[in-house]
């Protein structure tokens, strides 16, 4: 028992030393310059949630991941609290009015890759669901003509 004991501290010291050495990809997707933009103008993160819904409308993003992303900025480095105003610089429809021309041609491909492969998955799903429904209802039609034989 205690060799077994002794091999799994051994498994165990080994999978340890492997997380430690691990790191974690940081990414960036379409709304993080824009979140990074607005926090430097002092928004918090509900009010910056609703200036990415007015830019990309169907979004999933929330001031909860805003609020994520201003703290991997803060944590990071590359943005201190000091940079971080206590009041909005500019109201939220000049902003709204800012952030639509920091929009890229490739930040606009992104959202729209990701909106449109959740409508592709909803076609399959409505596809998969009338192409079930219409096999029980020939399966009824056959039936019942079966029955009037």
């Amino acid at each position: 028992m205690i060799l077994k004991e002794l091999e799994l501290y051994k498994l165990s010291k080994r999978w340890g030393s492997r997380s430690i050495n691990m790191v974690s990809r940081k990414k960036d997707t379409y709304w993080h310059t824009i979140a990074k933009q607005s926090i430097k103008y002092g928004f918090k993160p509900a009010q910056i949630a609703k200036i990415l819904k007015a830019v990309f409308p169907q979004t999933e993003v929330t001031g909860r991941h805003v609020g994520a992303y201003k703290r991997r900025l803060t944590t990071e480095g590359s943005l201190s609290q000091s940079d971080i105003p206590t009041i909005s610089l500019v109201s939220l429809n000049e902003m709204i009015r800012m952030v639509v021309d920091m929009v890229t041609d490739e930040d606009r491909y992104v959202y729209d890759c990701s909106i449109g492969s959740q409508i592709q998955s909803l076609k399959c799903f409505e596809y998969k669901l009338t192409a079930e429904e219409k096999d029980e209802l020939d399966e009824v039609e056959r039936w019942i003509e079966r029955m009037k034989k």
